[in-house]
């Protein structure tokens, strides 16, 4: 630790400056880890919160699903796929599973439906619609990134970065003036 400390200069940086190097780090490790994960799964998103009933009883909204991308010819009927729909679905993407392939001139063709619904859904995906298909679900998860995304939970966000920002600066404020050294008084 004392060699990093020396090799940064740490001592004899700014405050802000510092700040700035912790924040490069965080930032940096969390876009970079995320990058892997990515990478890791085959996937641009690998993670995916289900925002409807359709998936019931099976997923439920607030569940976190893991990706895993596959290509074609490595989906199976049964599989939960995350599926991207320009025609039908614009919202953001869906979350069904694959109920039918069919292979049309060398293009695999996906039929699905949400376990709750009553009719599968109007039009086949094709790989480039698929963002990959469901390996792990972790129950409620999810949650907090729905709530994230509501009026109140931006306003709690705010309220969370704010608490960041000022108690560092009242708990660790020096609320005590620098003692004076005392001089001996000259003896006459």
């Amino acid at each position: 630790m004392e060699r990093a400390r020396t090799v940064l200069k740490w001592d004899t940086r700014s405050e802000p400056v510092k700040i700035g190097i912790l924040l490069l780090i965080v930032v940096g490790g969390t876009l970079g880890g995320y990058g892997l994960f990515m990478i890791a799964m085959g996937t641009t998103s690998p993670l995916v919160v289900v925002t409807s009933e359709s998936m019931l009883p099976n997923l439920e909204v607030g569940d976190l699903l893991i990706l895993q991308g596959r290509g074609d010819g490595q989906i199976n009927v049964g599989d939960i796929i995350v599926f991207q729909d320009s025609q039908w679905h614009t919202d953001g993407p869906v979350v069904h599973r694959v109920t039918q392939i069919e292979e049309i001139d060398g293009v695999y063709h996906y039929t699905t439906k949400g376990d709750n619904n009553v009719h599968e859904d109007p039009y086949t995906r094709t790989q480039d619609e698929i963002v990959g298909v469901q390996v792990v679900r972790i129950p409620w998860v999810g949650h907090i990134s729905l709530f994230l995304k509501t009026n109140e939970g931006k306003v709690f966000m705010v309220f969370v970065f704010i608490l960041i920002l000022v108690i560092p600066e009242l708990v660790c404020k020096d609320d005590k003036e620098p003692e004076q050294e005392e001089t001996p008084e000259a003896s006459s």
